[in-house]
């Protein structure tokens, strides 16, 4: 019997080849609807965040994948990083600190729950995008 790790491998191979055979068409119109849906959590995402003085809002972003077809909602980044303390060199992002909290300040979860809340919506609307692109080839 082959080994976890060999059969997981072999697993991947086919569901790309599978994944291969998938119309462009139907890609396309999967991937520009996963862009709205990004965009849509974006600006859902900045309308929950802690009201700070804005760095925090305005550190979520949209970024593309390496293809193109997909897209990762982030927030934090190098204008949320701060020095551990006055004169560390030890650093950590806020971002963090907001949403799971310290031993000095409780966790105002805002990031997670709010995707939570969307996340069935924005598959379904995805996946109807690409179901409708399909039925579209065989008309």
């Amino acid at each position: 019997m082959a080994s976890p790790s060999a059969q997981t491998a072999a697993s991947i191979a086919r569901l790309k080849k599978r994944l291969a055979r998938v119309p462009i068409e139907v890609r396309s119109a999967a991937a520009a609807q996963a862009l709205i849906e990004g965009n849509n959590l974006v600006v859902a995402l900045r309308g929950s965040s802690p009201k700070d003085d804005g760095t925090l809002r305005d550190s979520i972003r949209l970024e593309q994948g390496k293809y193109g077809d997909k897209f990762y909602v982030k927030a934090g980044g190098p204008k949320t990083t701060k020095p551990v303390r006055e004169g560390a060199t030890a650093t950590y992002d806020y971002v963090f600190a907001s949403e799971y909290g310290t031993a000095h300040q409780p966790a105002r979860a805002w990031f997670f729950p709010t995707y939570r809340v969307r996340r069935k919506a924005i598959r379904k609307r995805i996946e109807d995008a690409a179901l409708a692109a399909a039925r579209n080839l065989s008309d």
